[in-house]
């Protein structure tokens, strides 16, 4: 039995399309499976750049809480300030430090000035730290 080609021709074309169809299906599969993969991507991008910036607004602020805290008398150098805006409490601490000089003398009033910044990111406690000698002649 033969089939008629009229017949045959319409079957091939309606399968050719069916074939299209399902290309097409698929590349919109890949494309869209991409897209999703870039907007993860991106998203990463953005916390760890959010991060990055806290980090240094936190490191900023740690440098001029030193600078403040090391121009002031011996006294009032031991203190804790909490930052709300910036979610940091920055702690000093002045320990007397002894240094003996190569010719046996030993250098007076120096201090060892430590300022500690305390946060939270995402739920984890950090700790970031500077130390920093300084001369504090006694007052007489």
């Amino acid at each position: 039995m033969k089939i008629p080609l009229q017949f045959h021709r319409f079957g091939t074309r309606a399968s050719g399309k069916a074939y299209i169809l399902l290309e097409l299906v698929i590349a919109l599969g890949m494309f869209a499976i991409g897209v999703l993969g870039l907007a993860r991507a991106l998203n990463t991008s953005i916390e760890v750049a959010n991060i990055l910036n806290r980090d240094q607004r936190v490191r900023v602020g740690l440098r001029s809480f030193l600078e403040e805290v090391r121009r002031k008398p011996l006294a009032e150098m031991s203190v804790s300030v909490a930052d709300a805006a910036a979610g940091v409490t920055y702690t000093s601490s002045a320990q007397p430090v002894v240094l003996t000089t190569t010719r046996g003398g030993q250098l007076a009033d120096l201090y060892n000035l430590t300022v500690t910044a305390s946060y939270a990111v995402g739920g984890e406690a950090r700790e970031e730290s500077v130390s920093l000698y300084v001369h504090k002649p006694a007052q007489r």
